[in-house]
């Protein structure tokens, strides 16, 4: 149970501090706001979708902004909630100073979707922004088939959850090492599709299928990959059950590692492709679909030109495929090569000039060649006389600047056919306040930085940003609108655009001490901090453990605070488990944010976030009480009452009373006890559970027991004990 459901704290106005030790300063984690995920990652038409959407450095009473027909969403997102995953593997944590410690635990935030009955199929948006900035656009996936959303624990094939082809299932792997199981029946003979999307959805997931007969048998079954996904193909030797299993290849897992797969035994559409016969002339121009079949296939073609004549040949990949395009002479002497992991759309693309009239050779090979192949390796060719032209793109497809401040976005430009000039750049969308520089793509340049800068008076904002270029052709105007990458595809409305967010100023600043204190594993310890406030701001602040960390946190917390108005010397409360695994982590250094409501100067209603710019930095003692079952376990049955004989493990260091509580199962599940109060120097306490006629009895069932007494005046001591529970027929 979280520290913070059984702690309502009001911060401490105290200010004094144990003996302390300086340390060296940290990077601090980035503070600007992000999404995460969405789950479900879609829905089916006609329904209404709950929906948890996760997200880093955002406050409560965020914005969201939607792009979809026929879909209506909430415009802010709703109440914070705490999902029930399945637990992680309890392992000791990774180094806090070694590489990869950084952790990251997203906030999940209520919304609901309402799809109507004729919205188009495809795919909708959505971002999240605050007065503290924009997270990127996310696609929310719509569908037409029945939806099946996982619920743990499904983690074993007994646990399997039973769906019905034709499906969509909705799963997150949330915990490390979690595992989803799913069963259903089939007919001999159906081939049963399992299309997976995860990368095409941005999530973290890298998912591993694997399929077995309801005896446990692994079976075979073809898989194929779209873009970065995989697409499992299994045809059904015999009727009867089949269990389909899903992980991570990682063994990582959290809630932002969704997915979204559609399991079906319809048949899978793949768009034929026909390779023309090797060594083909082709008429320029050209435009050729192909594959590589094979690890071994390789495509040639032939084409002619003449002396000084400048070919562009483009080879874009259409799944997974990473061409390689060399040319050749006709005795095969390669003239010129280009790859597509040379390009950052993985587009291989080059422009040759031909030293003399003749006939020269295409060789088109897969990076992969001599190891992978398949229908999934398809490119489309592309060759003709260059023309002089430009394109121009743009790596995010969101923005955030700052009142009185700048951002920047970066832009690389392609030229073609020889083409050099100077392009002149306009940004349709811009609002008041706000512009940019420079106005002009220099002669030749292939890459620039293109600035925002608000004014100190700009209004926070949303809007939709579409940047163009123009410039001067063969004596001709040309326009081009630049190229923005998103995850997957965008609605209409928002393609080839950039979301962006003007920020209010911050309206305060959160910082500590950053040196050593000393504290007992197994207490809330007392950490003063500081608030500068700015701007005039002197509204309650809420303190909380910040989503961002460089280190595991070992179970460490932060018991959330409300700070009073005009307040700006109080004690943060950071809970240090008694669990930590002080051999491997034998300090805490965790960040706290803190956020806030306000209403701007024009009316708006804001909320803001800051995250601490300095660690809470603690060595850990060891701790001064242990809560100990004196029982092996219990024996109960519902309708009864089960007494359970605990034990406080004192050491000199801690002789107080203690508050004795039973906090799992939570009451609604019809357990409950009377509080019991352990007085000092005591060390002995019975506890009586009443279980109710109609109590979830789980085989796996225990009582978890919760002593919280006072260290000190500041300093709060807690400790848990477990006492298994054998159900009784």
């Amino acid at each position: 149970m979280p520290i913070n459901r059984v702690f309502s704290v009001v911060a401490l106005l105290a200010t004094a501090f144990l003996p302390t030790q300086q340390v060296s300063a940290q990077a601090v984690p980035s503070k600007e706001p992000s999404s995460t995920h969405i789950f479900p990652a879609g829905g089916r038409r006609g329904t209404v979708v709950p929906v948890r959407i996760g997200t880093e450095a955002m406050p409560p009473n965020a914005n969201l902004r939607f792009w979809g027909d026929g879909v209506r969403a909430a415009e802010l997102l709703g109440d914070r909630v705490r999902a029930r995953y399945e637990p992680s593997t309890r392992r000791p944590p990774r180094d806090a100073d070694g590489a990869g410690a950084n952790m990251s635990y997203p906030t999940e935030w209520a919304s609901e979707f309402a799809i109507a009955a004729d919205a188009p199929l495809g795919v909708a948006a959505w971002r999240a922004t605050c007065g503290w900035g924009g997270t990127r656009v996310r696609p929310f996936l719509i569908g037409d088939l029945p939806e099946h959303i996982e619920s743990e624990s499904n983690s074993t094939p007994d646990r399997a959850e039973r769906v019905t082809l034709p499906v969509t299932i909705n799963g997150q792997i949330a915990g490390e090492r979690d595992i989803d199981c799913f069963v259903f029946s089939a007919s001999a003979g159906q081939t049963v599709i399992a299309d997976m999307f995860a990368a095409r959805i941005g999530s973290l997931l890298e998912p591993v299928f694997e399929l077995y007969s309801a005896d446990g048998r692994r079976l075979p079954a073809e898989t194929h990959r779209v873009t970065d996904d995989n697409v499992l193909t299994f045809r059904v030797p015999a009727a009867g059950d089949y269990v389909l299993q899903i992980a991570n290849v990682s063994f990582r897992g959290g809630p932002e590692f969704v997915y979204r797969m559609t399991l079906s035994n319809l048949p899978r559409v793949d768009t034929p492709v026909e390779n023309l016969p090797h060594n083909a002339l082709l008429t320029l121009p050209a435009s050729i679909p192909g594959q590589f079949l094979t690890a071994s296939d390789e495509d040639l073609f032939r084409f002619a030109a003449k002396k000084d004549e400048l070919i562009a040949i483009e080879c874009r990949p259409v799944s997974v495929a990473m061409p390689m395009v060399t040319i050749e002479d006709a005795t095969g002497r390669p003239l010129a090569k280009a790859s597509s992991v040379e390009s950052v759309d993985r587009e291989c693309s080059l422009e040759w000039r031909a030293p003399a009239d003749g006939e020269y050779r295409l060789r088109l090979r897969d990076l992969q060649y001599g190891t992978r192949g398949g229908p999934e390796f398809a490119y489309r060719l592309s060759v003709h006389q260059a023309q002089p032209d430009f394109k121009f793109s743009i790596a995010a497809d969101y923005v955030n600047v700052t009142q009185g401040s700048r951002s920047e976005l970066d832009l690389t430009v392609k030229r073609f056919g020889g083409f050099t000039g100077p392009i002149e750049l306009a940004i349709a969308g811009l609002p008041d306040g706000v512009s940019f520089e420079p106005p002009r793509i220099a002669e030749n340049q292939t890459s620039l930085k293109l600035v925002l800068k608000a004014i100190d008076d700009t209004r926070p904002a949303d809007t939709t940003l579409r940047i163009s270029g123009k410039a001067m052709i063969a004596n001709q105007p040309a326009e081009r609108i630049a190229n923005v990458y998103s995850l997957g595809d965008v609605p209409a409305a928002i393609a080839n655009a950039v979301q962006l967010t003007v920020q209010h100023k911050p309206i305060f600043k959160l910082t500590c001490n950053e040196a050593y204190q000393y504290g007992h594993r197994g207490t809330v310890y007392p950490y003063a901090m500081q608030i500068e406030r700015l701007g005039g701001f002197d509204g309650e602040i809420h303190l909380q453990l910040c989503e961002r960390q460089v280190q595991d946190l070992d179970g460490i917390e932060v018991v959330e605070t409300l700070i009073p108005p005009g307040v700006t010397e109080f004690k943060n409360r950071v809970y240090l488990p008694e669990t930590m695994h002080a051999s491997v982590q034998h300090h805490c250094r965790p960040y706290s944010q803190a956020w806030a409501t306000f209403t701007d100067k024009w009316g708006q209603r804001q909320s803001m976030l800051s995250i601490c710019d300095k660690r809470n930095m603690i060595r850990t003692m060891p701790t001064v009480v242990k809560l100990k079952s004196l029982n092996d376990h219990v024996a109960a049955r519902p309708g009864t009452t089960v007494r359970c004989q605990l034990e406080l493990d004192r050491t000199p260091n801690f002789n107080g009373a203690m508050e004795l509580e039973l906090i799992e199962p939570a009451a609604r599940t019809g357990f409950t006890a009377e509080r019991v109060r352990i007085e000092p120097g005591q060390t002995r306490a019975e506890v009586s559970v009443h279980i109710a006629d109609s109590a979830s009895c789980p085989p796996d069932l225990s009582l978890r027991f919760r002593a919280v007494g006072q260290l000190r005046e500041d300093v709060i001591v807690i400790s848990e004990a477990v006492v298994p529970v054998r159900i009784e027929p």
